[in-house]
């Protein structure tokens, strides 16, 4: 993967950082780094100019330098700590090397995904665009099989786990979170214009839920605006397009500066059906916004009560919800102040530094020791 400051490897850079601190540190093998964190020790499959390539030219060759660096480097003693794009080859290395596994859940699995996501395609009469294959799901089987150790960032991670080859003691229960000192202050104030504005972001899909939203949406009948933040997928653009080209409904697109928008909204929606720990519930939260998200896109604070949960398969639930927050700013401000609260317990640094404990205590290390 590419250290770039976002996605997966800037979620497994932050919580590298924070580990190292608790003193369980060692190499993050990636193919470039262009976004550091402190205290992470980079290996780069890409020296110097062959970084600044475009990345779609250079990602394979890569990938396969960053996993013969890793194999090179592994020994006897070490942790091997792999993420989800590890290749099936990586994981039979390790393995035979004895050392133990940690696997990580950045989002359910497979297999549970596409239960759940075919039946929603089904619903709407579309073909299913979530691209897991047979391939794919018997590969993630095989790696879950030698995995020792597993750190599961939701209730809807470790629920889809049930069934599957990795022995339920191997889960080690934790979360995502946020950098709160690089967060601006929140303002609980009730009400920010005359007009509340609900914010959604994220890749605009069946599995985010966008469908759900547009259709609840329609329903609450609202004096609102929805921005929708994030790329569109096309056979939802398709049809829900009477949805999404309504006077009250705005697209952004991709959108790079999204902390602007968490500061002109007045509160975050997020209804997906399927997810790991969605790192924008956080960013919400800490920016002072009240949720209204499903049991998967509530991830861990949802599950602690400070998300105004909704069932992804009732418009009328979150018709509802959005009727609630855009007519009661009180409301919103209670919840506002409620994922304010919640999410003080999840910047990076106390939950790496948690996952550091949790390992340490399961493999019966002195923090201090060395990890690959």
């Amino acid at each position: 993967m590419a250290a770039d400051g976002v996605g997966p490897s800037q979620t497994c850079a932050s919580l590298l950082s924070a580990m190292a601190r608790g003193g369980l540190s060692g190499p993050l093998f990636v193919n470039r780094a262009r976004a550091k964190r402190p205290g992470v020790n980079y290996q780069t499959a890409l020296p110097g100019f062959l970084a600044s390539l475009p990345y779609k030219y250079v990602e394979a060759t890569a990938t396969r330098r960053s996993e013969l660096c890793f194999r090179r480097m592994l020994r006897e003693g070490d942790i091997a700590y792999l993420w989800p794009h590890a290749s099936l080859q990586a994981y039979h290395w390790a393995k035979s090397l004895g050392v133990p596994i940690v696997g990580e859940g950045i989002n359910s699995r497979m297999a549970s995904a596409r239960t759940i996501l075919d039946e929603a395609y089904d619903a709407e009469g579309l073909s299913p665009g979530h691209g897991i294959t047979d391939a794919r799901i018997a590969e993630e089987e095989e790696k879950l099989a030698m995995t020792d150790i597993f750190f599961a960032p939701s209730p809807g991670v470790e629920s889809a786990l049930v069934g599957s080859q990795l022995p339920e003691s191997a889960l080690l229960s934790t979360s995502y979170g946020v950098d709160l000192d690089r967060a601006p202050a929140p303002s609980l104030s009730p009400v920010r214009r005359n007009r509340p504005v609900f914010l959604f972001v994220g890749w605009g899909s069946v599995r985010k839920g966008l469908h759900l939203l547009l259709r609840g949406w329609v329903e609450a009948g609202i004096d609102a605006e929805l921005w929708i933040a994030g790329q569109l997928e096309p056979a939802l653009q398709e049809r829900f397009a009477p949805h999404l080209e309504r006077d009250d409904v705005r697209t952004l697109g991709f959108v790079r500066d999204v902390d602007a928008l968490y500061s002109q909204a007045d509160a975050f929606v997020l209804p997906s059906l399927e997810e790991g720990d969605p790192l924008v519930t956080y960013e919400a939260a800490a920016r002072g916004l009240p949720i209204i998200a499903t049991t998967m896109g509530g991830g861990r604070l949802g599950d602690a009560g400070h998300v105004r949960i909704v069932d992804p398969l009732d418009p009328g639930s979150i018709a509802t919800a959005l009727r609630d927050f855009a007519l009661d700013p009180e409301t919103r401000a209670q919840w506002a102040a409620r994922s304010t609260k919640g999410v003080r317990a999840f910047d990076w640094s106390d939950v790496g530094l948690r996952r550091a404990h949790m390992l340490a205590e399961r493999l019966g290390l002195e923090l201090g020791e060395y990890a690959s």
